[in-house]
């Protein structure tokens, strides 16, 4: 069934009127958007509306108080049927309980009908791959066997994708009793042909500086903390570290960002806030400042430090690792990583 779209706004799903807004960077954009809405909702009194937010740039306790401020010239009925949905993670918050799973599976592809218009759409890839990385990312974190419906939650993909790279993978896989499955060890061979296709798996866009005074690594970092999203992580050697800080490394690093991407698509824009002395470069191999990669599953796994910054799951740091062609460093972060895993079996 088609969404309809009706009444000047982006659809119309059930009763409600909505209208998505992707990766708003400013306090303007979100004026324009709940007072556009708010006005079509003025005309419709049986009618509520859902402004959805993916890949916010504000931070929720502005978003509230400039909801309050552009809504206070309408009547309460209004304000009361109007709803600011964000989406983080794959996950939605604020959504209204009576929304039906109907209803939510037609949000979903609005959503990326409209990533795709506000952002760069990524190529199809194999399913496969993602699926391995979560199976690696649970070897290595000793984590308990999983379900093949756990699979395809996490990673988004359907269950005969998730079962075509479960049979891929049956020499490797241990199964259980009761149905869970894990890697039996780390699957070096399908990790081989994984490092293979790795920037098409993971469409990665490398950036070189070309102002003549490259912004250090860290500064950097200190600009990606101050936009606030959450749906961008640092991997690569400074991830790396945060989980083995004796990482051996002489000289300063590139820095590598993993983003959050389960829509489908990508808006590199943000590079531009970060150094706008960044341009893109073309070519694996090839000296790079700043090296940007996307994570496709339905769960980013990213974790929140105590620095409020998002840092990636250990497989896309050592993944980086290998880009970057530190091969010694990569084998000796997965060297640890196992040690690890071992020692708390």
């Amino acid at each position: 069934m088609k969404t309809k779209t009706t009444h000047g706004v982006d659809a119309q799903i059930g009763r409600y009127l909505v209208e998505v807004r992707p990766r708003v960077q400013s306090i303007r954009s979100l004026r324009d958007a709940i007072i556009h809405l708010a006005y079509h909702l003025a005309e419709y009194p049986s009618r509520s509306a859902l402004l959805v937010l993916p890949g916010l740039e504000l931070t929720q306790k502005r978003l509230m108080v400039e909801q309050e401020k552009a809504l206070k010239a309408f009547r309460p009925e209004i304000i009361q049927r109007f709803h600011l949905v964000l989406v983080e993670r794959g996950e939605y918050i604020n959504l209204p309980a009576r929304f039906s799973s109907s209803d939510k599976m037609r949000l979903d592809q609005l959503i990326k009908e409209q990533t795709v218009r506000y952002g760069e759409r990524l190529p199809r890839i194999d399913g496969y791959y993602v699926i391995l990385k979560l199976l690696v990312f649970q070897w290595l974190k000793n984590e308990p066997p999983v379900t093949a419906k756990w699979l395809s939650d996490k990673s988004g993909y359907s269950y005969p994708t998730v079962a075509k790279a479960l049979t891929r993978l049956a020499d490797g896989i241990k199964k259980h009793s009761d149905r869970r499955i894990e890697l039996k060890s780390f699957p070096r061979d399908e990790w081989a042909r994984l490092l293979a296709v790795s920037d098409q798996v993971r469409s990665t866009t490398r950036f070189i500086d070309v102002s003549g005074q490259p912004r250090p690594a860290g500064a950097l970092m200190r600009r990606l903390r101050e936009t606030g999203r959450s749906d961008i992580a640092i991997g690569g050697v400074h991830g790396a570290r945060r989980y083995y800080p004796e990482l051996d490394l002489v000289g300063s690093p590139r820095l590598d960002l993993i983003v959050h991407c389960p829509l489908g698509a990508v808006n590199l824009d943000f590079v531009n806030r970060l150094d706008p002395g960044l341009a893109r470069v073309e070519g694996a191999g090839k000296p790079a400042h700043l090296a940007v990669h996307v994570v496709r599953s339905r769960d980013s796994f990213f974790e929140k430090g105590k620095d409020d910054l998002f840092w990636a799951d250990p497989v896309e740091c050592l993944l980086d690792l290998h880009d970057e062609r530190l091969e010694p460093q990569a084998l000796e972060f997965l060297n640890n990583l196992v040690e690890h895993r071992e020692k708390n079996r």
